[in-house]
C-alpha cells in the first residue's frame, strides 16, 4: 500500500494538482482508504521539508498546505521558536491569537529572575519546564501549555498575570533556583541557532528602522553589534549588541512581514 500511495502522490505532482484539488478525481481510482493514506503521506513529506528547511518560511509553507495537518501543532511551535506568529489566515493554536497572547505576556514585562522562578515552580508541579535560566524555549512553553491545559485554561503557551499568581499558588514555598551561572544576551543569541539568512534577515530589518549594519552579508560583526545596541538602546533595553528571543521576536513586530 505504501508503494501505491507514493506512485499515486508522484502522479499527482507530475499533473500539478494538489491533494485537496484531486480528492474529487481519487475517489473514482481508488478506495477512501488508500485516498486516507495519500493525504498522510503527503503531510509526512511536507512536514519533513519543513524540518529540513529549520526557516519559518518551511513551516509557514507547511501550515498553508495542511492547516489541519498531523504535524500541525509542531509547525506551530517551531514559528514560535523562530520568533515568528501564526499568521491570521494560519490556524491559530487556541481561540485567541499567538500573537495576542504574546503581546499580553510581553506586556507583563517579566524579569529574567521571574521567568526562572516560573519556571522552578512549574518543574515543582511536575510540568518540566527544564533548566531554570530564565530562557522560554521550547520546553517551557510546552510545560506551561500542559500547566494551562490540566487547569482549564487556554493553551497558548504565554502566560497572564492571572496564570503567574497562580502557579506561584500552586506551587508553594518553592525555593528560588539558585543562579550560580546567569546566562546573558550572547549566551541566549547563541542558544538561537541562528541561520545565516535569519542574521540576514535581522540585519535587513535593523537597516529599514535606520540603523547602520553594514551590509546584509549575514555575519553579525562590530558595525551590525552596533546597530544591534543602538536599537536596544532606544527600546530602553540593556546595549549588548547581541539579540535575544524577544528582542528578535519584537523586532520583527516592528519591521512586518
Amino acid at each position: 500500500m505504501r508503494r501505491t500511495v507514493s506512485a499515486i502522490a508522484m502522479c499527482l505532482c507530475l499533473g500539478g494538482q494538489s491533494p485537496v484539488m484531486a480528492q474529487g478525481n481519487l475517489e473514482d481510482i481508488v478506495s477512501g482508504v488508500a485516498q486516507s493514506l495519500l493525504v498522510q503521506e503527503l503531510d509526512r513529506q511536507a512536514a519533513a521539508e519543513a524540518r529540513r528547511a529549520g526557516t519559518l518560511t518551511g513551516w509557514r509553507a507547511y501550515l498553508t498546505r495542511f492547516p489541519n495537518g498531523a504535524h500541525r501543532s509542531e509547525a506551530e511551535r517551531e514559528i514560535a521558536r523562530l520568533g515568528g506568529s501564526v499568521r491570521p489566515t494560519e490556524p491559530a493554536p487556541a481561540p485567541a491569537p499567538a500573537d495576542s497572547a504574546s503581546a499580553t505576556e510581553a506586556a507583563l514585562a517579566l524579569s529574567r529572575e521571574q521567568r526562572r522562578q516560573i519556571q522552578s515552580q512549574l518543574t515543582s508541579l511536575g510540568y518540566d519546564a527544564g533548566v531554570a535560566d530564565g530562557l522560554w524555549g521550547r520546553k517551557t512553553r510546552e510545560a506551561i501549555r500542559g500547566w494551562q491545559s490540566a487547569n482549564g485554561a487556554t493553551a497558548s503557551g504565554y502566560v497572564t498575570e492571572r496564570q503567574v499568581r497562580q502557579i506561584r499558588e500552586q506551587a508553594g514555598g518553592v525555593a528560588p533556583p539558585v543562579d550560580d551561572t546567569a546566562t546573558d544576551d550572547r549566551s541566549e543569541e547563541r542558544l538561537l541557532g541562528l541561520t545565516v539568512s535569519e542574521r540576514r534577515d535581522i540585519q535587513r530589518r535593523l537597516t529599514a528602522l535606520g540603523y547602520r549594519t553594514g551590509g546584509t552579508d549575514g555575519v553579525l560583526g562590530q558595525n551590525s553589534r552596533r546597530a544591534i545596541a543602538a536599537w536596544q538602546r532606544d527600546e530602553g533595553l540593556r546595549a549588548s549588541g547581541y539579540i535575544t528571543a524577544d528582542q528578535l521576536r519584537e523586532l520583527r513586530r516592528q519591521t512586518g512581514p
